[in-house]
């Protein structure tokens, strides 16, 4: 159930009103291409959009998206483990790869 993984994933996406998942068990096919391309036009379209890389071993969205302020914030209560993402031309980013820039 797409709303009760929301709910779970914590505070600040009970907001979310739709999910847009673009996955295959392939590499190389141009998942993150056609992501990255469909989050920018959305956000173009007046959407807010955020986008979200969950590839762990080989993530491409800082080679796609390459956002002057690479550096992800965290938050300042102890233990919360928050993050916030990335804004580039008004979509919001988070990867594991700009955790390793």
């Amino acid at each position: 159930d797409p709303e009760q993984l929301l709910k779970e994933l914590g505070p600040g996406l009970e907001n979310v009103a739709h999910v847009l998942a673009v996955y295959s068990c392939k590499g190389g096919v141009g998942k993150s291409t056609i992501a990255v391309n469909l989050a920018y036009e959305l956000a173009r379209q007046g959407g807010r959009v955020g986008l979200l890389d969950l590839d762990l071993y080989g993530p491409s969205l800082p080679l796609l998206v390459q956002p002057k302020d690479k550096s992800i914030r965290k938050s300042s209560k102890k233990g919360s483990g928050m993050v916030y993402p990335i804004e580039h031309e008004g979509v919001r980013l988070l990867s594991l790869g700009f955790v390793n820039t």
